[in-house]
């Protein structure tokens, strides 16, 4: 049994084997083996061809093979294949080996050097598919260059962030405003864990001071924060569907096509912005994200459902209240005072004037965490509840590491920071 599908280039070291009739791949046949190779698949074409015939090496020793000849086969089909493809071309083949305790096949993949699938292709010409060719008349120098292939079919692999807060993501589309200090390294995670479409959102220019802890190269000096993130994003993953956004948010049709909105701007007017979304039907889930001035080791994500009444400032303003009156909650405090007179310059959130306090350590690990926290409601929608989650790296002052505080609590009868405090 033998299918010709196609192998599709994604890189210089990487082909993906797809049964797609889209695009003009490589004819790679794929040849399903009638048992397993328990002495190997060979380094030669001619000794290959043999044990295919005689995988058991049952003639060695006088008897006849428990297995009928597969060579004619696979030749026709290589044959076949090599016909289809370019002169000068090597030639793949994929082989479908049982697995002897049962379960999906083993796939192996092998490769012929451009001078024998040119003779291929020189036979397959002059005398057809359809031929018998003895394997002891074939060159026994002929070498198979096995190939080393990642097998990701769903029945025998699993992605190893299964069942983990980011799964959240999978096939989401998701909007990303400031792609900054805590917004670039989020959208990396973003697309890593599987969403099906990015959109960012920031003119803002990449300075060389911006390396110490944004998710930039030298090489991405000059560019906007937007332009270089797409590219670096498209890097992770060609599948992605990247979007750039003009100017500082993107159009309101685009947002209402989102299933979630991070905005990292930490800007007066951006939340303003996002002010004037509540009422308007949508299904985006919007989380406002930020870190302290001082250190860049505590996380604030204010998250929105869809069905919220309370707006984004609204909630940030209720959870100041509660959380500013609680003196156990001490070390989160900074998020929303004043800086008193006499003080370092530090802005508050929501200021633009930029600040260089923090590495590139806390901020990756400050939006990972948050990250992880809203992947954790977008598994509720369209269940989930709104509030704050305020976290602190494991070097911050002390202080609970996790605390929720929900969005509802001064119009409920629940107590005002209910949630889970870690």
């Amino acid at each position: 049994m033998h299918q010709s599908p196609q192998l599709i280039a994604r890189s210089t070291h990487r082909y993906d084997l797809t049964y797609s009739t889209e695009g003009d791949g490589h004819r790679t046949p794929v040849f399903t083996l009638a048992s397993d190779m328990p002495f190997g698949a060979a380094s030669t074409l001619a000794l290959f061809l043999t044990l295919l015939d005689d995988p058991y090496l049952d003639q060695a020793g006088g008897q006849p093979s428990r297995v009928a000849a597969q060579s004619p086969a696979f030749i026709t089909s290589l044959l076949a294949s090599a016909l289809r493809n370019p002169d000068g071309e090597e030639q793949y083949f994929v082989l479908a080996v049982p697995h002897p305790a049962g379960g999906p096949h083993h796939l192996l993949g092998g490769r012929l050097h451009a001078t024998t699938a040119d003779a291929l292709r020189r036979v397959a010409k002059k005398h057809g598919t359809a031929i018998n060719l003895d394997p002891a008349s074939i060159n026994a120098e002929i070498p198979i260059e096995w190939c080393n292939m990642s097998d990701e079919r769903q029945e025998v692999t699993t992605r190893r962030d299964e069942r983990r807060p980011v799964n959240g993501y999978q096939g989401k589309m998701v909007h990303i405003w400031g792609c900054g200090g805590l917004g670039s390294w989020a959208a990396e995670f973003i697309a890593r864990a599987g969403a099906a479409g990015i959109t960012v959102c920031d003119p803002g220019v990449i300075t060389g001071g911006l390396l110490v802890r944004q998710n930039y190269t030298e090489a991405d000096i000059g560019q906007t924060k937007a332009d270089a993130l797409a590219t670096r994003l498209r890097s992770l993953r060609d599948d992605l569907t990247i979007t750039i956004a003009e100017g500082s948010v993107p159009d309101l049709a685009d947002l209402l096509a989102a299933d979630l909105i991070i905005d990292a701007t930490v800007s007066h007017s951006v939340t303003t912005y996002l002010d004037t979304l509540v009422g308007v039907e949508r299904k985006a889930l919007i989380a406002q994200i930020a870190t302290d001035a001082s250190s860049g080791t505590l996380g604030i994500a204010n998250v929105s459902a869809p069905d919220s009444t309370l707006t984004p400032s609204g909630m940030d303003a209720r959870a100041g209240r509660t959380v500013l009156t609680d003196g156990e909650l001490e070390l989160y405090h900074p998020l929303w005072q004043e800086v008193a007179d006499g003080d370092e310059l530090i802005p508050t959130r929501g200021c633009s004037v930029p600040t260089f306090h923090g590495s590139a350590a806390d901020l990756a690990a400050v939006a990972a965490t948050l990250v992880n926290m809203i992947g954790r409601q977008l598994q509720q929608l369209p269940y989930t509840i709104s509030g704050t989650h305020l976290i602190a790296l494991p070097h911050a002052p002390s202080g609970p590491r996790h605390h929720f505080v929900l969005a509802e609590a001064e119009d409920a009868s629940l107590p005002p920071s209910a949630g889970d405090t870690e």
